[in-house]
């Protein structure tokens, strides 16, 4: 039985479907950060040559992605918290990093993209899915603009969608280093 990627389980391809800049080329390298199962991830093994390191923290989720990368050979399984950045560095190496992105739902996501940025060329793409009632109890609104705000320090922001319908009070960024 054949799988079809669905907006509402994916911010990905939520994002695409809003019609923003996210088609890969087909050769990229991604760092996902906040893999989960690897719901996206296995899409988009199937729309790159390049290696995507799948970052999760979570045991249970990971089980999951190793069973995908078993079956998937450009999917690199990566266990640690995505706030370890020295681990990140020492898995990824000399790849370089086409596109960077993050999907974790946490108070501190903004902190972690920034952190990872550091591990990334400025010629790579940032996506960031940004689900807002994980900073702040504000209106979605209101957390974007203080978002925006604090990413217009380290980033340029090029393109900002709303992901509803598919998720509610999510938005998705597409930013460049500065």
């Amino acid at each position: 039985m054949e799988h079809k990627w669905d907006p509402n389980h994916s911010k990905w391809k939520a994002a695409l479907e809003k019609g923003m800049s996210v088609k890969l080329n087909g050769d990229e390298n991604i760092l996902y950060l906040g893999a989960s199962s690897g719901t996206t991830v296995s899409f988009l093994s199937g729309l790159t040559t390049g290696t995507i390191f799948a970052v999760e923290k979570a045991p249970l989720m990971a089980i999951h992605l190793v069973k995908l990368a078993e079956e998937r050979k450009n999917i690199f399984p990566v266990f640690i918290d995505a706030r370890d950045i020295e681990k990140t560095k020492e898995i990824i190496k000399d790849t370089k990093i086409n596109i960077l992105f993050q999907d974790i739902p946490s108070k501190d996501q903004i902190q972690i993209l920034k952190s990872n940025a550091k591990l990334i060329d400025k010629d790579c793409k940032l996506f960031l899915s940004l689900k807002t009632q994980s900073i702040s109890q504000k209106s979605k609104e209101e957390t974007l603009e203080n978002v925006k705000k604090e990413l217009e320090e380290d980033f340029n922001i090029l393109e900002v969608s709303e992901l509803e319908p598919f998720h509610q009070k999510h938005y998705f960024l597409i930013l460049s280093k500065k």
